[in-house]
């Protein structure tokens, strides 16, 4: 056995840092207390033997390969005669990364062929359970699932005979007889209120998140997800107490070897299979959380869910279990980690499928269901056409970049210090903007049925009662952070507003501002040393003094403009796809309710398309092009105590006047862009002379 320094080189403090952002597969937080016994499992497993790879192995990386090396030295010399393994999302996604298993997705373990698999994202393909083949926005398309340069720092290591924390012990001894500094331990008990426990141990070693557990087994009573009894297990226990077959594979660190207990795991991984190890419902129903598990694996694997899991999914026992023994914030954090993956659509059709819509977004309550129909089933699918469209819009852009999105564009047209992303590089925006397309046929409901019982709430309850369905759903339901929920309520309100100018004609005055060359060009680093230049064709304006009609009705579109990207920020880019996809929606809508002429029709309906995405990039163009980016980080040429000077209006009362005053700077500057100061006092006292 080599000896092995490499991967402590870093320096000591790195050992004992805090846990940073830990990923889905960290169990640094557990459940709590679970009383403890040791004996048989109450459940009984098929009589399985060991099933070792056959040909699968895992490519270590040399960081993995030294840590494994210190743990096998460690009980060499401690002589500890445990099997240490490595469990779940480790083993996984390192198997994914592989050219053996890159070549089984999305298609027959035993297809080897490069046929396409047909996308199932659109509206009008049948029920599904699962998703494959999808296009993938923000990453490289030539991408495998798992990025095998991607080295996973979070790993858990099962130990089949001893307590996480006793092993633990044993590293830190031996870290110290090599001359080491010791690294701190974090525990966390099972059931520290028992005498026996089941413990947690955490360290940090270099740049791993270790995590010492024990192999164990579960039993649950039936109004919990919690379980009722836990136990030192067996590996084939462990394994079938797992959520799913791909999620129950070990590594043996001892013999190097990918084992597989269930006789399933390995197969499913090739087949891009999501199945449970045991009867699908009676998995669920031990932890209904666990079908929203499938779901969210199904969708960040692109993987299709088994059959038998499907089914088990529908029972409406998991959808009562699901409503009454998970935690809304548990909910809530599957459907986040759901519209972070590579496809949510599929995420949000799985849950209208698999008929978990309604239990996982609770607003039956809300809405009034009609006579003929499930209404909110009506909603969530409409929900889904728009995030459907919207998400293939974006894969569009990536393949065709258009003008407003183009790097250098982006770049050239930020101002008062803003560095802006496109959404193709922004994961952060587009979650939201996939939260705000699913959502946003809810809100058009509750507009649509008026605001009468929302404020007879409000009157009654207080402010919090009279919050929007939107708010309501993603604080009180979904547990989401208050100014995340704003941010995504803030791109639908941005997007109708959108929607609202472009029907009142300002493409028109967008493509005017195009063909008379009109910009607003900033120039500078930050608010403090940047200034503006104004140019209409070959001739440069100053805009305090410019008498043309032409740029009259431009700085009129910029203050209209103005008022939406003040509101929405940073996020005006989601909200201009939004309205946009909303629009390509309602023509897909359209196209399937005539069936004359179908050729002519379906030439015609292509034609819309175009021009309704022409219509947009231009409009977003000219945005740009008037220098209206970042212009929600702009600071007044007058603070308000300026205001009240001798110079400007020194007898100017208290009260809502000052807003007004303030409004109307905002607004002078915003159609006088690079205006002086001067020129603005001037302009507040003519407006303002009663307070002179």
């Amino acid at each position: 056995m080599k000896p092995v320094t490499g991967i402590f080189d870093r320096g000591t403090d790195e050992f004992n840092n805090s846990r940073d952002s830990p990923s889905q597969n960290c169990s640094f937080i557990r459940d709590e207390s679970l009383p403890i016994e040791t004996g048989s499992s109450s459940f009984s497993t098929p009589a399985k033997k060991k099933i070792v790879s056959e040909g699968s192995s895992i490519n270590l990386t040399e960081e993995e390969e030294e840590l494994f090396n210190i743990l096998l030295e460690v009980m060499q010399e401690s002589e500890i005669t445990s099997t240490l393994r490595v469990a779940g999302g480790w083993v996984r996604d390192k198997l994914l990364a592989t050219e053996e298993f890159r070549r089984g997705n999305a298609r027959g373990a035993n297809d080897s062929s490069d046929r396409i698999v047909d996308r199932l994202t659109s509206k009008f393909k049948g029920p599904s359970s699962g998703r494959q083949g999808t296009k993938v926005i923000g990453a490289d398309s030539s991408r495998t699932l798992i990025d095998p340069h991607d080295v996973p720092v979070d790993i858990d290591i099962a130990l089949d005979d001893m307590l996480g924390r006793e092993f633990a012990d044993h590293l830190n001894e031996w870290m110290t007889q090599h001359g080491r500094k010791k690294i701190s331990v974090g525990v966390v008990l099972k059931n520290p209120e028992k005498s026996k426990h089941l413990e947690t141990a955490t360290m940090k070693v270099g740049k791993f998140w270790i995590d010492f557990v024990n192999l164990r087994a579960e039993e649950y009573t039936e109004d919990s997800r919690i379980p009722d009894l836990m136990r030192i297990g067996t590996p084939e226990e462990d394994s079938f107490r797992r959520d799913l077959t791909i999620n129950s594979l070990f590594y043996n660190i001892n013999t190097g070897e990918v084992e597989d207990f269930t006789q399933r795991g390995l197969n499913d991984l090739k087949k891009g299979a999501v199945a449970t190890p045991l009867p699908a419902l009676t998995t669920l129903l031990d932890d209904p959380l666990r079908v929203l598990r499938s779901v969210r694996f199904a969708a960040r694997l692109r993987f299709t869910i088994d059959d038998a899991l499907n089914i088990a999914a529908m029972d409406e026992r998991v959808r009562v279990a699901l409503a009454l023994k998970v935690a809304r914030e548990r909910v809530g954090s599957e459907v986040d980690l759901m519209l972070r993956s590579q496809d949510p659509v599929g995420a949000m059709r799985l849950l209208i499928n698999l008929n978990l819509a309604s239990t996982v977004f609770p607003v039956e309550a809300l809405v009034k269901s009609g006579k003929n129909g499930n209404k909110t089933r009506e909603i969530f699918i409409d929900g889904l056409h728009i995030l459907t469209t919207t998400h293939n819009h974006l894969c569009d852009c990536k393949a065709k970049i258009p003008i407003w999105c183009e790097k250098k564009r982006v770049s050239a047209a930020a101002t008062y210090g803003v560095q802006e992303m496109t959404l193709v590089n922004d994961e952060e925006s587009r979650r939201r903007l996939w939260y705000a397309s699913f959502l946003k046929p809810l809100r058009d409901h509750f507009r649509t049925q008026g605001h009468t019982e929302q404020a007879k709430a409000g009157a009654r309850q207080g402010k919090k009662a009279s919050r929007s369905v939107i708010m309501k759903l993603m604080v009180d339901e979904l547990k989401r952070p208050l100014r995340e929920s704003e941010s995504v309520e803030a791109i639908m309100k941005a997007s109708d507003d959108f929607t609202n100018l472009l029907n009142a004609g300002c493409d028109l005055s967008a493509t005017a501002c195009l063909l008379e060359d009109i910009r607003v060009v900033y120039h500078g680093a930050d608010d403090e040393e940047g200034h503006i230049t104004c140019h209409m064709g070959q001739r440069v304006i100053d805009s305090a003094t410019e008498s043309d009609p032409l740029w009259h009705h431009a700085m009129e579109l910029r203050l209209l403009v103005s008022k939406v990207l003040d509101r929405v920020g940073p996020l005006w880019r989601a909200a201009m796809i939004l309205s946009l996809s909303e629009q390509l929606a309602m023509l897909e809508n359209e196209q399937f309710s005539y069936t004359i002429e179908g050729d002519v029709f379906e030439e015609s309906q292509s034609e819309m398309r175009i021009g309704i995405v022409q219509k947009y990039d231009s409009f977003a163009a000219v945005l740009m092009q008037l220098g209206l980016v970042g212009i929600w980080s702009r600071e007044p040429l007058i603070n308000g105590r300026e205001v009240t000077s001798e110079d400007i209006l020194p007898n100017l009362p208290q009260g809502p006047i000052f807003r007004e005053i303030m409004d109307e700077q905002m607004n002078w500057m915003t159609t006088h862009p690079g205006g002086s100061k001067e020129f603005l006092i001037i302009h507040l006292r003519n407006v303002f002379r009663e307070y002179i």
